[in-house]
């Protein structure tokens, strides 16, 4: 595409009004839009319910109209996701290494974590630095070049590093999530 920006924002401003439908899905999210500013003066529930059964509506009839586009575009989703766990590139498990290196950090500094959560968090954040760390070590001592993924997955050992390397990463998110999630709705509670 050679648009120029001039050109890029002309097409974004005209593009829902290409065609009826597109009409019809702005003015949908306009409406949308107006109860949830409505709805933030009032604090209705009728208007809350409305809204969520008028979003569901909607996507309902995109799924029902679009299914097959849909269901292709989800299993690419997951085919992705699965790529990412079992066979992720260098750059995505560096970054989830310094998601953890991050976490731990914040885990030594912050004074208002319970000593179960940070040792939790202990356990999984140093799991999986030891995994990386063997994971370069073993790259090393093999003369593994960690640009190229088809080399690195060749190797049983490097494949089961990363592998559980992956487990212990999104069990670490999974237990941040669920513990904030959880910590969140105990302080809603304490507080009233």
């Amino acid at each position: 595409m050679d648009l120029s920006m001039i050109e890029q924002m002309i097409t974004f401003l005209t593009l829902p009004f290409q065609s009826f439908l597109t009409i019809e899905i702005f003015l949908i999210f306009i409406i949308v839009y107006i109860f949830l500013l409505y709805n933030e003066k009032r604090q209705n529930k009728k208007v809350k319910i409305i809204l969520i059964a008028l979003l569901i509506f909607f996507f309902s009839l995109l799924v029902f109209y679009f299914s097959d586009d849909i269901i292709n575009v989800l299993n690419e989703i997951i085919r992705t996701l699965m790529r990412c766990f079992y066979f992720p590139n260098i750059v995505f498990y560096i970054l989830t290494v310094i998601v953890s290196l991050v976490t731990l950090i914040c885990a030594v500094l912050k004074e208002s974590l319970t000593k179960l959560n940070k040792i939790i968090t202990y356990t999984f954040t140093i799991i999986h630095l030891f995994l990386f760390t063997n994971f370069i070590s073993y790259a090393i001592a093999n003369n593994i070049s960690l640009l190229d993924n088809t080399n690195i997955y060749q190797h049983d050992q490097m494949f089961v590093i990363v592998l559980f390397s992956q487990i212990i990463f999104i069990l670490l998110v999974l237990y941040k999530l669920i513990y904030h999630f959880c910590y969140i709705r105990h302080e809603k509670l304490k507080n009233r």
